[in-house]
């Protein structure tokens, strides 16, 4: 079921448009220099799953509401340290399921996600080597968890090289806290690729759409309209309501790979519209108790999805 992340927060040059994008997962055309500006400070969007089958019986949907930022709070030339901030809200509904089912558990309902991040782009003087960071911290529960049982932390960090005015690579790492799971470890590519004009592959979408690792081919019709196609992995932990009937204080995992297509257009100077659609593959629902223990798992059917993402510069 897909998520939104952050957005890079303000526009900047192509070497640290390459970093803000792999860095919030919102591609800004670093190497292209056709295609609407996808650099914002200030995006909201919403997203529907359709209703899906789960193994065992029932069925499960969601919504999925998002809204984030960003400020600037030092820049220089190709360098930058910025505040960002975001909000998700997913609504489940899970219907139908015999008892003891997954569906018929209907484990959780509406689940909060609080972001805060800290970008930094940083140029080295002197060559096209850049450094890039994104410390985060966040909140995601359900409705009704102990907020100090939601907390986690990550970092994202690496390098990027300059190879010409199309291409720009790097490797990077990345640490992500899991509610009682082990932390997360991996290894990143960061890649810009104007393989031909107009034409693109990039490590972020160009579209506000999902979390995770992933890739987005792109195609700049021209200066204001681009297609996209991608596909990234998702996964989602979050903590329990301490009273839910079926894993008091527990944790709820969703797990996807969404596939997509997406159209970008800027009608204007200082707005964007983007229209995804795609379907979520591999689907999984897991619910742990509040050591983390496994209680039950389930397979869901491909579900389908349509959404929309605007933005604006100012």
């Amino acid at each position: 079921m897909p998520r939104v992340d952050d957005p890079s927060p303000l526009p900047v040059n192509p070497l640290s448009k390459l970093a803000l994008a792999a860095l919030f997962s919102a591609s800004i055309g670093g190497a292209p220099a056709q295609g609407p500006s996808n650099s914002s400070p200030l995006s909201f969007g919403y997203l529907h799953d359709f209703q899906s089958d789960v193994d065992g019986g029932g069925e499960v949907s969601s919504d999925f509401f998002y809204l984030r930022g960003g400020v600037p709070l030092y820049r220089d030339e190709g360098s930058i340290i910025a505040f960002s901030a975001g909000y998700s809200f997913n609504s489940y509904d899970f219907g139908g399921g015999a008892a003891g089912s997954f569906a018929g558990l209907a484990p959780w309902s509406e689940v909060h996600t609080y972001r805060l991040g800290l970008p930094i782009i940083w140029d080295i003087s002197g060559s096209d080597w850049i450094f890039f960071g994104l410390p985060t911290i966040r909140s995601t529960g359900e409705s009704g968890a102990d907020f100090g049982d939601t907390i986690t932390g990550g970092v994202i960090t690496g390098f990027a090289y300059r190879f010409s005015e199309r291409l720009t690579l790097g490797p990077g790492i990345g640490y992500v806290g899991q509610l009682e799971d082990d932390a997360s470890i991996f290894p990143v590519i960061f890649v810009e690729w104007q393989f031909a004009e107009g034409w693109s592959l990039s490590t972020g979408p160009s579209a506000g759409s999902t979390l995770g690792p992933g890739v987005a081919l792109n195609w700049d019709v021209n200066d204001r309209l681009r297609l996209s196609v991608g596909a990234r992995y998702e996964k989602l932990r979050f903590r329990l309501d301490e009273d839910s009937p079926a894993a008091p204080g527990g944790v709820g995992e969703d797990r996807s790979i969404p596939v997509y297509g997406a159209i970008t257009c800027q009608p204007g100077d200082h707005w964007r519209l983007s229209l995804l659609a795609g379907v979520g593959l591999g689907n999984e629902l897991r619910l742990d108790n509040a050591a983390g223990t496994g209680i039950i798992q389930s397979d869901y059917d491909p579900s389908p999805f349509l959404g929309v993402d605007v933005s604006w510069t100012f």
